[in-house]
């Protein structure tokens, strides 16, 4: 199992998004994400930034618009610093009581102030379950986010959006697919966010294809010649040399029809 430290900079395994760690326990560790909330994830749901490469830094992003509110993180903070603090409590009655160090005489007072705690505890279990499945919920709107506008993680202003087709870009291991393969992926890639650009009224998408031999650029291009309402052109050389293509979409882009 990974160790984490407070400090490192993770991402969730399974789900969209990733923070700092601020917190670890035996079971948990805690995430404080760009809006300040702290999510209790397992060790084995999490990686970490360094152990990232390729896609994985680009793909498994969190999207914006989809957090809890001020108040509900509060009350998450304040439930999981009772847990802590009670669970603190047991384990310091438990222990004073399994090393003699308790006064015999307060047995049945301690038996009843373990059996208070551990009801308190359950409950508190029962409160971090939820909040669990809170955290899973927010995780699958925003994974659905993701899959409705697959641009949302390349935006770069309202409506602008920068797309880096360069293969170590798409896949974390390059060197695993044939030339062929490659141009394929970039291609499918491509058209992907073009029709997530299109359903979603994005106004403005710079595709950054690279120079090479010029066949991705030219089949690029191919494609956009098939679309009414939209514009392109070769990106400004001064922000991204001669390997890119800027796209401007008009309110009523369709496909041309043979």
């Amino acid at each position: 199992m990974a160790h984490f430290n407070i400090g490192d900079k993770v991402k969730f395994l399974n789900a969209v998004g990733g923070g700092t760690v601020t917190r670890v326990t035996d079971d948990f560790v805690f995430v404080q994400d760009d809006t300040g909330f702290d999510m209790p994830m397992p060790p084995t749901e999490l990686i970490r930034m360094a152990d990232i490469s390729g896609a994985g830094k680009m793909f498994n992003q969190a999207v914006p618009g989809q957090i809890p509110s001020v108040e509900e993180s509060r009350r998450q903070d304040e439930a999981r610093s009772k847990a802590e603090a009670q669970a603190e409590a047991l384990n310091r009655k438990l222990k004073e009581k399994f090393t003699g160090t308790a006064d015999d005489s307060s047995a049945d007072q301690l038996r009843d102030e373990n059996k208070r705690l551990r009801s308190q505890v359950a409950n508190l279990q029962d409160q971090v379950k939820k909040l669990k499945q809170q955290l899973s919920q927010l995780q699958s709107l925003n994974a659905r986010k993701l899959n409705d506008n697959i641009l949302s993680q390349y935006m770069v202003r309202p409506d602008e959006a920068e797309v880096d087709l360069h293969i170590e870009a798409l896949t974390d291991h390059p060197e695993r697919l044939s030339d062929g393969e490659k141009h394929d992926l970039q291609l499918r890639f491509f058209r992907t966010c073009l029709n997530h650009a299109i359903l979603n009224s994005v106004k403005k998408v710079v595709f950054i294809h690279g120079v090479g031999r010029g066949v991705l650029k030219s089949d690029i291009q191919r494609e956009l010649e098939q679309y009414d309402g939209l514009h392109y052109m070769d990106a400004p050389m001064s922000l991204y040399g001669v390997g890119a293509t800027e796209v401007y979409f008009g309110s009523n882009v369709s496909k041309i029809t043979p």
